[in-house]
This record gives C-alpha cells, structure tokens and sequence, in this order.
C-alpha cells in the first residue's frame, strides 16, 4: 500500500400491490438473493410483547434468522450498539422473533410455536408481519411508560421491516417516541440500498386512475416502500463498501459496479454480525460518512469483493490486487456518484469533507448526500474526476512495490518520493478547492 496515506476517518403500509414490473429485475432480485447466506446458531426463546422499561430494545436476525440467538445478540451489541458512537451503550436488548422468510428463494420450516404459514412466506409478507410484530413491541412499552426510551436493531431483511414500522410510524403521526434505530446491511438505506435504487413511488400513477404500490411478481419485493427515513427519529446505519443488497450502484449501466455489488451480496452482506477484519469487513477502522437529518452513516472497509480471490490468495495474490485494485475501485465508484478523489472537497459550515473515496454519493465539497431518484447517472466534479484518476495512477505504482519490499522485510517507498509522484494530484485538488471556494464567496 501507499506510505502517504489519507486517514480514514394512522395508516398502516401493509400490502404491496399486484401491478408487474420489469422481468429483467427479476433475474437481479433471484441471483442477489440466491446469495444471501444463513447463519447457524441455536434458538433461544421467542420474545413477546412484554413491557419494557427506558434504555431497553429488541435486536432482529436477517432473512434465515428470524430467532436471534444468544451469540448473535451478543456480537452485534459489541460491535453496533455497546459503544460511543450509536448512545445505546447500557441498553438491555433482547433478540425479537420475527419470520424473515423469502421464499420460494428460502424458505426454511417454521418454529414449533409459529404460525404454520411463516414457512411459505414471501419477502413482501414476512416484511409486514414483521413490521407488525415490532410495532407491537413499541406500543405495548409506551403504553407502560410513554417516557421509555427504546431501541430497534435490524439486519438485510429486518431492516427493511424497521424501515415500515419508522414509516409507518410518521404516516400515523407517531414522531414522539424515544425511538432509536440501528441498522446494518439496510437494502433501504437512503444512499445506496438496493430496494431504494430501484424504487418506483409512482409507479402506474400517471397511466391508472387507481395506482397501487410496485412490487417485483412472483418475489413480492417491495418497490415502492421508499428509503430508510432520516428524520425524525435517530439513526445509524452501518453499510459495507460494495454490499450489493445496502450498497448498490445509482449508474446501473456501469456493468463492473453492477457485478462487482452482486458479488459482494456473497462476500460482504453475510459478515457483519461475525466480521474478520483484513478477510471481509473492517470493523476496525469504521469510516463517519456524516450525518443527513438525523441520520448518521457509517461505512465499513472491505475488500473489493470481485477481486476477493485475489487479496486472499497470500502475497503473490496481494500483489496483483494491489496492482488491479485502484483502476477499478476508481471505475465502481464513479456508479456511486463518487469521483474517486479521497482529497476532494472543501470545509462547509465548519464540517470538513469525508476524506475518504468509496462506494457513497458526494457533492462537489466533498459531504455525502442522499441518493435520491432524479436519474441514474450521477453529476461528478470533472477535476475531482482527474485527480482521482491521477491518484489511482500513483496508487497502482506504488501499492505493488511496497507489498514487494514488505515481503523482503524492507521498508517502503520514502515519502518524499511519494510526494513527488502526487504533485500533479495535488496540483489538481488545490486549483479545484481554489474554484469551490471561490464559487462559495460568491453565492
């Protein structure tokens, strides 16, 4: 790797509607599910809804889990809810049984206790009980105590479910519960998620008098549920760089990004509860993409799943990923809305840029943005887009030959030489933040 490195730093929504979508999102939808891996732990006991008192909440499995076992909940409290940055520390959470069922892509026998049709569910179906169960939850602990404060932690599929319940929620105008929500691996994530990418609100709106809401046939995938909302209650969403199912490409034309994302369906969604830093997800070095409303985004380091064989494949496979790795990290983010350009940017109102390339949209001053769905092709700053070809340059350079030198025991390349190969990358940024700034005098 290179030795100069950038750090790191009411109504109820129950039924999806009947109308057809394009088949070709069906072969997407199959082979991303196809992939979804399981997990395999005991079952503890199912929890009902019981009343809970303030700082207490419930942890969902993903799809194939609907019973979180005790190592679950003890590996996602670690890594996602027992620590500074999501202020659930001291919670009591306890794991929630729902049905994360999709078939007919999975579908797995129900517990003793369930109901019989939890076996044959499809995504659509299992997401609204589901969403029931967990809506069940919040109104039996404030009817207890209006004043609890509660937590929800949901995972791929139950993400999804806390996605309606919070929807839900702000359609009957409940916007004052002392709810806090976690996600990981969320498909409705507000800037990436796949069922957010592809979501048709209006759907047959402007050619039916009575338009209902998009799903995909046969799987009932929800299309017009819309994006994880980030207002009003707070939020962290956790996104694993190139997960297919909660990072996926806003430029579905860019066919590496496209591959590159269902790939990472396999080696990045299945990890998070369990990650290995340095093979799948870096928990280690979690990067703060910021905040949109009341939405925090983090990101988490992988390996750029199309290229996984090779960063597994010992020092000769390291290098070669080193040598391949910038040019096409480069191409899969510019389907992000992403230049590449980890020095893009410039401070706004006090809150300096990411600092960091990767799978997410950024404006021109480097703060990151909701996707939204204004169009498929992302709007990029030109120079940004120079120098983060100019920087993918040096790193391509450099990165193999200092993993050579690391494994003849040698130091790596001088900084100073390092610098000298960046001077017209930084020549780049420096006119670019000199025109941003400039342009923000002005308006």
């Amino acid at each position: 790797m290179m030795s100069r490195e950038v750090a790191m730093p009411g109504p109820t929504i129950r039924s999806w509607g009947d109308a057809p979508v394009a088949l070709g999102w069906v072969a997407v939808a199959a082979v991303t599910s196809a992939l979804t891996a399981a997990f395999a732990f005991g079952a503890i006991p199912r929890t009902t809804a019981t009343a809970l008192i303030a700082g207490e909440g419930w942890i969902m499995g993903g799809t194939t889990e609907p019973n979180p076992t005790p190592a679950y909940v003890a590996d996602v409290e670690k890594l996602y809810l027992d620590n500074e940055l999501s202020g659930l520390s001291g919670y009591s959470f306890t794991g929630l049984h729902t049905p994360e069922e999709f078939c007919p892509i999975v579908c797995f026998p129900a517990f003793a206790d369930d109901p019989a049709s939890w076996s044959t569910m499809n995504f659509g179906v299992s997401v609204s009980t589901g969403a029931e169960i967990v809506n069940q939850q919040i109104q039996t602990a404030l009817t207890a105590n209006p004043d609890a404060d509660l937590g929800v932690f949901g995972y791929s599929q139950s993400a999804t479910i806390a996605t309606l319940e919070m929807n839900d929620l702000i359609a009957g105008d409940h916007t004052d519960p002392n709810l806090h929500v976690v996600l990981i691996g969320d498909p409705n994530s507000p800037i990436g998620g796949m069922l957010d990418r592809f979501q048709f609100p209006d759907g047959i709106a402007a050619f039916s008098l009575t338009p209902e809401p998009q799903h995909l046939p046969f799987l009932n995938v929800p299309l017009s549920m819309g994006p994880t909302p980030t207002s009003p209650f707070p939020t962290d969403i956790y996104t694993g760089e190139y997960d297919g199912w909660a990072d996926f490409p806003r430029d579905p034309t860019n066919i590496v990004a496209d591959i590159n994302a269902l790939i990472g369906v396999a080696t990045v969604h299945p990890y998070y509860p369990d990650p290995t830093p340095g093979v799948n997800l870096d928990t280690n070095d979690i990067i703060n993409l910021g905040t949109i409303g009341d939405t925090h985004f983090y990101e988490i380091p992988a390996p750029l799943p199309m290229l996984a064989f090779l960063y597994d494949g010992g020092p000769a496979g390291l290098f070669f990923y080193d040598l391949f790795d910038p040019y096409l990290s480069l191409v899969d983010d510019w389907a992000y809305g992403n230049p590449g350009d980890p020095g893009a940017g410039i401070p706004v109102d006090g809150t300096d840029p990411i600092g960091v390339a990767g799978p997410w949209q950024v404006d021109a001053t480097g703060q990151l943005v909701a996707s939204g769905v204004a169009g498929f092709l992302p709007k990029m700053d030109p120079l940004q887009m120079l120098a983060g070809e100019e920087y993918a340059a040096v790193q391509t350079f450099v990165g193999p030959i200092d993993a050579l030198l690391q494994d003849a025991g040698q130091s790596p390349l001088p900084e100073s030489l390092v610098n000298v190969l960046l001077s017209g990358y930084d020549v780049t940024n420096g006119v670019d933040a000199s025109l941003l700034t400039a342009w923000s005098d002005l308006t």
